[in-house]
């Protein structure tokens, strides 16, 4: 059976007159009867389009807040790095060039300060080194290959280093505000040959702690695609890929 299609308008609104509030549907008249029937609507594209535009734009909202909260995050890691380095610059400095009277002097009153500071400084720098290492990781250790991957590793090992002979300081530091507390002028007194044999122990894990919180803000100043791989938003990959090309899509 052959069949036609008619397009009838049909006209909505709130006057008739007006074409552009109408609607046209479409019927087929079939040659043998006579009769119409409408024919069934199909999508309307143009909504799904819409639709489809928005749930786009949401997901680009989404996606540039979660870039910005990643670069935030970065930012506080290499934030806590340097200052973990400069008070590590600052403490070797006073144990290095100081006698111990006047060391215990000057350190007794701040040693639980400095031993909290210490804790929670390498806790999260050695943190952003992890995070560092993953990135770096999932980027194929671009550009610079096996030599990014231990600059890496030596990063972790420094802030691990760190967090570790900070447990080490920690009896001793808590001794050393004790007795501030109890007597302001304690290190004029005569110490004792146990005492020493602990303030020698302890200063050497000092020196230690002091030494790596710096080494490991030395590589990141030294790491020259830092910022890049710390904080992968949109502006910062169009600078990677304008200065390094096609190696930046190794990166999305």
């Amino acid at each position: 059976m052959n069949e036609q299609d008619v397009s009838i308008p049909v006209l909505g609104g709130k006057e008739e007159d007006s074409a552009m509030q109408g609607k046209t549907d479409v019927y087929v008249e079939a040659t043998g009867t006579g009769v119409f029937r409408r024919k069934k609507q199909h999508r309307d594209d143009s909504k799904s389009f819409l639709l489809s535009q928005g749930r786009h734009g949401r997901d680009k909202n989404l996606e540039t807040c979660l870039d910005l909260i990643a670069a935030l995050i970065a930012s506080s890691f290499i934030f806590c790095q340097g200052i973990l380095g400069g008070i590590g610059i600052i403490h070797f400095y006073l144990i290095v060039h100081t006698d111990q009277r006047s060391f215990l002097r000057s350190f007794s009153p701040i040693a639980d300060d400095t031993q909290r500071a210490f804790l929670f400084l390498s806790s999260v720098a050695l943190v952003g080194a992890l995070d560092k290492f993953s990135k770096d990781q999932m980027a194929g250790w671009m550009l610079r290959g096996r030599y990014q991957f231990w600059l890496d590793m030596f990063l972790i090992a420094s802030y691990t280093i760190c967090f570790i002979t900070n447990l080490v300081c920690t009896p001793l530091d808590d001794v050393l505000t004790s007795s501030f507390l109890r007597s302001p002028e304690w290190y004029k007194w005569t110490l004792g040959e146990e005492f020493q044999a602990k303030f020698t122990q302890w200063r050497t894990a000092h020196i230690m702690r002091s030494l790596f919180g710096l080494f490991g803000w030395v590589i990141n100043s030294l790491e020259t695609r830092n910022y890049l791989n710390n904080a992968p938003n949109k502006p910062l990959n169009d600078i990677y890929e304008k200065l390094f090309g096609k190696h930046a899509e190794g990166r999305t």
